[in-house]
């Protein structure tokens, strides 16, 4: 009798310890806290947004597409991007204190660079384009870019860093520059290598986009940046990167 009550209060305790340890099981089932996002934009107008008709950009469409998510409780975005930029004028920029700042509080850094670079070259050799001056122009561009990614890094060393790649504008329009389709590959894939030498560093190929012919054009009527559709193109190959890299499925 006393061995058999022994061993019924025993089998209770066991019982007991294990709805304490397991508790309720709400534990397990509770949502995990909404993040907060800080997303920083670099770069030049293709960042800026110039050509889409509201002025979200490609990086205000990203914003919408985090910001609709259920584990998601807000996206702050901190945009230091200007029209014309090039690597050189970028890089002066990544000395200021606000973007230093800014770059340290970012969860994720979006920037588009290079093309300004490339159509300076265009422009100086209009009249005899050939491939020479944009290969002499791209070990410049690489090294800057190099340079870039490291101030970045210096500044946030785990924010995910992506870099929208460069594209050819004059696909349609001025067909005959037949060397821009050579360039714009050599260049994104320099700029690629580049950043496979960097942590959580990746980049989002875009030239395709503008390769293909479609009824809904991509280009503003400036004929160089995106529209409002070329851009939300954009803003899905950068939102599944993001999605890809760091979030989880819903």
């Amino acid at each position: 009798m006393n061995i058999r009550y022994i061993s019924l209060m025993m089998a209770l305790i066991c019982l007991l310890s294990a709805c304490v340890k397991g508790g309720t099981g709400a534990e397990k089932t509770s949502a995990a806290p909404k993040r907060n996002i800080v997303i920083a934009a670099l770069g030049d107008s293709m960042t800026e947004g110039v050509g889409d008709q509201e002025e979200k950009g490609y990086i205000g469409m990203v914003a919408e597409q985090l910001e609709s998510r259920s584990d998601v409780k807000s996206v702050t975005i901190k945009n230091y991007a200007v029209k014309g930029y090039r690597t050189d004028q970028l890089l002066k920029k990544l000395q200021d204190q606000e973007v230093q700042q800014g770059l340290k509080d970012a969860d994720y850094i979006l920037f588009t660079i290079g093309g300004n670079d490339l159509m300076k070259v265009v422009r100086q050799n209009f009249a005899h384009l050939t491939l020479k001056p944009f290969r002499s122009e791209q070990k410049v561009f690489e090294k800057r870019f190099a340079n870039i990614l490291a101030d970045i890094r210096k500044q946030n060393g785990s924010a995910k860093l992506i870099y929208v790649s460069m594209y050819n504008p004059f696909k349609f329009t001025l067909s005959e520059l037949r060397e821009v389709d050579q360039v714009v590959e050599e260049w994104n894939q320099g700029a690629e290598k580049k950043l496979k030498k960097v942590p959580d560093a990746k980049m989002v190929d875009i030239a395709d986009i503008f390769e293909e012919y479609s009824d809904e054009k991509k280009i503003a009527e400036d004929e160089f940046h995106p529209n409002q559709y070329g851009y939300s193109l954009i803003a899905k190959r950068v939102y599944d990167q993001i999605k890809k890299e760091d979030l989880p499925a819903e």
